[in-house]
């Protein structure tokens, strides 16, 4: 597991947004696998093909709060808890939340839009969702704003951790992440993942933390914890 080298988190009670986030994804997965027919109410996952028909855009809302199974939502809410206080702490709650929900809105946009370019009739049926889109969009944010912070990562025997500049960290993650979706194209079937709902979370999240960087200068590290 990666997790931040420095003893800086931010108190939870200063952390308004976050908090929300995280209880609500925990509370719509317990609702998730209680759905009596088994099916993880699959009907709440976003559909690219209903949005080039023009209904349920609320899943766009709903299906960034899903997830698949309990190892999609360990794992996303576990780098959502190492990232997250750094990111709501410098930018405010409200930017912050403004950002996080941009992030899955346009992750699930640029998915949709990948499906058209894809050379298998059919795949803008499948359903997608998952809080991924939204949470790569606050990598990019922790990147560009906290970039010389540290990570614990496992070493290459995974005996031990070693510590690694969370702006490589996480610019290496993204160069994969992109890799792999430019490959999807390809090969569509080849994996389960959205992998262009990571990439337009993170190009997002990316955009509104330039401005806010080339807005504030680095005031934003002054705030007191």
């Amino acid at each position: 597991m990666v997790y931040e080298a420095e003893p800086d988190r931010i108190p939870f009670v200063k952390q308004y947004f976050s908090v929300i986030i995280l209880a609500a994804n925990i509370f719509v997965f317990i609702w998730q696998i209680m759905d009596p027919a088994g099916d993880m109410h699959i009907e709440a996952a976003f559909v690219p093909s209903d949005s080039f028909e023009g209904k349920n855009y609320w899943t766009l809302i709903s299906s960034m709060f899903m997830h698949g199974d309990i190892v999609h939502i360990i794992m996303n809410m576990w780098f959502f808890f190492v990232i997250t206080d750094n990111c709501e702490h410098g930018m405010g709650h409200i930017l912050y939340l403004i950002t996080y929900l941009a992030s899955g809105f346009f992750g699930s946009i640029l998915h949709a839009l990948s499906t058209l370019i894809v050379p298998i009739s059919g795949f803008e049926d499948i359903p997608s969702l998952g809080a991924s889109g939204a949470i790569f969009g606050l990598m990019a944010v922790y990147a560009i704003l906290y970039p010389g912070n540290k990570f614990n990562i496992p070493s290459s025997t995974g005996m031990t951790m070693r510590k690694v500049g969370a702006g490589v960290f996480i610019a290496t993650y993204f160069i994969a992440e992109l890799t792999y979706a430019i490959y999807s194209i390809a090969a569509p079937f080849g994996s389960q993942t959205a992998h262009f709902a990571h990439v337009g979370g993170f190009i997002a999240g990316a955009i509104i933390a330039l401005v806010f960087k080339g807005i504030k200068g680095t005031s934003y590290k002054k705030k007191p914890k």
